[in-house]
């Protein structure tokens, strides 16, 4: 039977690698193979399953692992309203099974159909996962309590729901959530995350909470997925006016994924006038420049004339919700577009095709909106034209306020009250508009709620009426696993035309020698080669542990420090910060706009939960190699790249980090280091029980190598 797995809520997981050996302090826990069946996680609040939530980039990614680990159970989408009143709130939904097909199979490179019951890696594992946005998950990670639905906290109630929390796997409910064993974010935690964690707190929405080290030990982040966000728009701009479709003219051929297309180009000054509000109508000159001076309009649908004279209006989309993806957005144009060079050119005044730098007077009112990296869009609280997506959903920062901050990307609002809900397109009584005017998009952005909302949004048939014609002419951000041909690209709505898609734009690379697709094979490129690599804390130029970084990162208390590997922030900072070289920010080489999706758990565990943990990272990384019975699992079953053996997580364009964090990571936190200096630092995970592997059924004496940290510790 077709194994389905849903879009948002995880499902089964795969049970952890073995537990460690009782051998000397400084030999290290091996990935072992998996000899016996290793048993359900848990009980978690009443249930045999991991919990756990955050990013919406990767949720499908995380439950086709999950079904290829385990059981087919039933999983789900989030439930995440302002209007609300019910904890019960929210829905399943589902996504396709995994199939690792190599291109010639062998016995240690077997392939995998998760869509087969009986080819569950380790049948008793379950998992769950809320999608709720990457800021969501960060708070209940750290805050170490059930946030989901909240309670009547202040005036800021967060309507966050869990449909597991009214429809458990047999149809009764599940006791709510106390806490989760992990979370996904495509943001890094900030130093404040950390205090918090650390300390506990009290927050106005969410009451006081305990933090999470007492329980379960110290803080783990660390970047666990490859992100590119690719520039999307739906190559039908527009019907004319017997409803055929009007497509861009792209010149650019490209192969993404193996699949043919031609693209729109866009330079650095282009996406940066864009996205800063500064371009506002597709028929603006420099498109046409970057296009072989052909211009964008469709020859046989539509007419030179008409497209001269009114276009197709650019319109913003963006993210509503915390986003870990606008984050990864905001970090890169943040990092580029107040460039000199990146000042967008802006059409002449004069005909035809001339388009210059601005000139002295016009480069005096370009402002780089985006002054940060942030999970939400530049929003000025106190000269915002009335807009308060708070009222859309509670715990948006699109609202009044004298704190936000850091919150969100800049202080110049780009951001409209026009909002899509799902099923409409919505603007706020008395808020400024995102919808166009006439033949000029409003440079502001319409926003909606998670990712797979804003592709819907993006691909919405024409609604925009100019003369004789109706266009579209969106443009927005996105994880790159939503592009064709993904499993999970984003569905077409019905009703739209003929040829619509979800495309992305190839983008100019950062050394500007060229432009480049969002695919990882263009992202890994990012990460810099030789003396350009961005390396893990502490290592050399294969992962190894290595004493003595001298590049500079914040600490617990936001000062900066020497990057070493006990400290969660030193993770994702060694990758942003620049320190004189290479950063994903602003890379050297490749597709620009990249991030990371981190991995948010704890050092210490239940035993079973720890198990759990470990093999889904174990697997995800290429360490673990056998399933239940003993046979053969490839490394590349998840994370393959080459074509012959490309895995299940590439197949959606999002992988694993390169080789080199592959073994810092496996080596800190997966298991015991053979190298002492990095095994005195106590970073592995553990369980609190910990015992010796075995394989008997007698009771086994405590492990002499347990990590201490965890003494005394409850777990996750």
């Amino acid at each position: 039977m077709l194994k389905s797995k849903s879009l948002l809520l995880a499902a089964t997981i795969v049970a952890g690698l073995t537990g460690a050996s009782a051998n000397a302090a400084t030999t290290p826990v091996p990935f072992v193979p998996t000899l016996t069946p290793l048993p359900a996680p848990g009980p978690n609040d009443v249930d045999n399953s991991l919990h756990g939530a955050g990013a919406t980039s990767v949720q499908k990614l995380l439950v086709r692992e999950f079904n290829c680990i385990g059981v087919n159970h039933k999983v789900g989408a989030s439930g995440i309203s302002g209007s609300g009143t019910s904890a019960t709130n929210g829905s399943f939904s589902s996504v396709t099974a995994g199939k690792y097909t190599p291109a010639s199979p062998t016995t240690a490179n077997p392939a995998l159909d998760c869509s087969v019951d009986a080819n569950d890696i380790q049948p008793a594992f379950s998992a769950k996962y809320v999608g709720t946005g990457s800021g969501f998950g960060r708070q209940i990670w750290r805050e170490f309590k059930d946030n989901f639905d909240g309670s009547a906290v202040g005036s800021g109630v967060t309507h966050v729901y869990n449909p597991f929390n009214s429809l458990g796997e047999t149809g009764t409910p599940d006791a709510r959530w106390s806490h989760v064993q992990y979370a996904i974010s495509d943001s890094p935690i900030a130093p404040s995350d950390l205090t918090d964690y650390n300390n506990g707190g009290s927050s106005s929405t969410t009451g006081t909470f305990p933090g999470a080290a007492g329980s379960a030990g110290a803080a783990v982040q660390f970047p666990l997925f490859v992100l590119p966000v690719a520039i999307v728009y739906s190559p039908v701009y527009g019907v004319n006016a017997t409803s055929a479709p009007m497509t861009f003219n792209a010149q650019w051929a490209t192969t993404f994924n193996g699949v043919s297309l031609n693209a729109l180009r866009l330079s650095r000054k282009a996406y940066c006038g864009i996205f800063n509000g500064y371009y506002k109508n597709w028929n603006a000159s420099v498109f046409q420049i970057l296009n072989k001076n052909t211009p964008l309009f469709d020859a046989t649908n539509d007419t030179a004339a008409r497209w001269a004279t009114d276009g197709a209006p650019i319109r913003l989309a963006g993210r509503l919700d915390n986003s870990g993806t606008t984050n990864v957005f905001t970090r890169h144009l943040n990092a580029v577009c107040g460039l000199a060079d990146s000042v967008p050119l802006i059409d002449s005044a004069k005909p035809g095709l001339k388009a210059a730098k601005l000139g002295a007077a016009d480069t005096a009112n370009y402002k780089n909106a985006y002054d940060r990296a942030a999970d939400n869009l530049p929003y000025n609280s106190n000269n915002n034209g009335g807009v308060n997506l708070s009222l859309v959903r509670e715990d948006s920062n699109y609202k009044p306020s004298n704190t936000l901050t850091t919150k969100v990307a800049g202080s110049t609002n780009l951001v409209s009250g026009t909002y899509y809900d799902g099923t409409n397109v919505v603007t706020q009584s008395g808020t400024t508009s995102g919808l166009p005017t006439g033949k000029d998009g409003s440079g502001l952005f319409v926003t909606a709620d998670g990712g797979s909302k804003l592709a819907k949004y993006i691909l919405l048939a024409p609604d925009h009426t100019l003369g004789t014609v109706t266009v579209n002419g969106k443009i927005g951000y996105i994880s790159a696993d939503a592009i064709p041909p993904s499993p999970d690209a984003a569905a077409v709505p019905s009703g739209a035309p003929v040829g619509t898609f979800l495309a992305s734009a190839l983008l100019q690379v950062s050394n500007g020698t060229g432009y480049a697709q969002p695919s990882l094979v263009q992202a890994l490129k990012a990460f810099g080669t030789a003396d350009t690599a961005i390396l893990p804390p502490e290592s050399d130029a294969n992962g190894a542990y290595l004493a003595g970084d001298t590049r500079l990162v914040r600490s617990a208390t936001s000062t900066s420090t020497a990057a070493v590997r006990e400290n969660p922030v030193a993770w994702t900072d060694v990758l942003y910060v620049s320190n004189g070289g290479n950063n994903l920010a602003a890379p050297l080489a490749g597709y620009p706009i990249v991030g990371t999706t981190q991995f948010f758990g704890y050092t210490c565990y239940t035993a079973t939960n720890r198990q759990a943990i470990v093999e889904v990272l174990g697997l995800a990384l290429g360490g673990v190699t056998r399933n239940s019975t003993n046979a053969s699992l490839s490394v590349n079953t998840f994370k393959g790249a080459a074509a012959a053996n490309i895995g299940i997580f590439d197949q959606a364009n999002i992988g694993v980090l390169p080789i080199a964090w592959q073994k810092a990571l496996i080596d800190t936190f997966l298991q015991k280091s053979a190298t002492t200096a990095l095994a005195d630092k106590n970073l592995y995970i553990q369980d609190i029980v910990q015992r010796a592997k075995s394989v008997k059924a007698t009771p086994t004496p405590p492990e002499a190598n347990a990590n201490p940290t965890c003494s005394g510790k409850t777990g996750a």
